[in-house]
């Protein structure tokens, strides 16, 4: 294999025997995916399933005005289920951000998997629930929220909590302003005003290589009123 690794060592595969994973290991084509590259494209008919071993990947929606980016996925996840499931074509695109290791395994072997093997099963459930979750408060914020609250709840979403000091949180390696742009449905100039504005009043603090919320409760209430407002 070009990759000298296994299912067994990817999180959805670790309560299943390491036989039965080293039996689909051989079902499975595996990649190195070099920064920059497409893996799939939005509407390509195909069912395959793609285990991400190492790197970042970026689900993007293309449109007519600018292209959406919908969600990041890191290793130790999946993506391509749904195609695998329903048979439908790809719903969105997926761009490596990252030099990634993926295993790509066929729809059907997929499906054969998740009706044979219970914890596989729960795990793809699980996130299908989460995604579902996701997306409707995403739909909630983007009807709901102006330009900076979006803003806010993206940055609260990409945030690591400082265990150093309580309330403190931290983005690491932040997205640039047109990727935070593409996040939250605006154009790269409103989020460059807002950003700015943010950190003349203290809710933002920016650093060469992160950006910094000193108070995320103070950032989370104002997402949550706008909401229930």
């Amino acid at each position: 294999m070009p990759i000298s690794t296994s299912l067994s060592m990817h999180p959805c595969f670790k309560a299943i025997d390491p036989e039965i994973s080293r039996a689909l290991d051989k079902q499975c084509i595996w990649l190195k995916v070099p920064a920059g590259s497409w893996v799939v494209d939005e509407m390509e008919q195909d069912a395959d399933v793609y285990f991400v071993f190492s790197g970042r990947l970026r689900v993007m929606l293309h449109g007519a005005r600018q292209d959406l980016s919908f969600s990041e996925i890191d290793a130790g996840s999946f993506f391509g289920e749904m195609s695998a499931l329903d048979g439908a074509p790809r719903s969105a695109s997926v761009l490596a951000i990252t030099n990634s290791q993926l295993a790509r395994m066929p729809g059907a072997v997929f499906r054969e998997a998740l009706f044979v093997h219970r914890s596989l099963c729960e795990t793809v459930l699980t996130k299908l629930v989460a995604n579902v979750r996701s997306l409707t408060s995403r739909v909630r914020q983007f009807s709901a929220l102006d330009a900076r609250r979006r803003i806010c709840a993206e940055l609260l979403r990409l945030a690591h909590p400082d265990r150093e000091t309580p309330g403190r949180s931290t983005i690491p390696s932040p997205p640039n302003q047109s990727e935070l742009a593409s996040r939250i449905n605006a154009c790269r100039e409103t989020v460059s005003r807002e950003l700015n504005a943010m950190t003349r009043i203290g809710l933002i603090e920016r650093r060469p290589g992160a950006i910094v919320i000193p108070n995320a409760a103070r950032l989370a209430e104002a997402v949550g009123a706008a909401e229930r407002g």
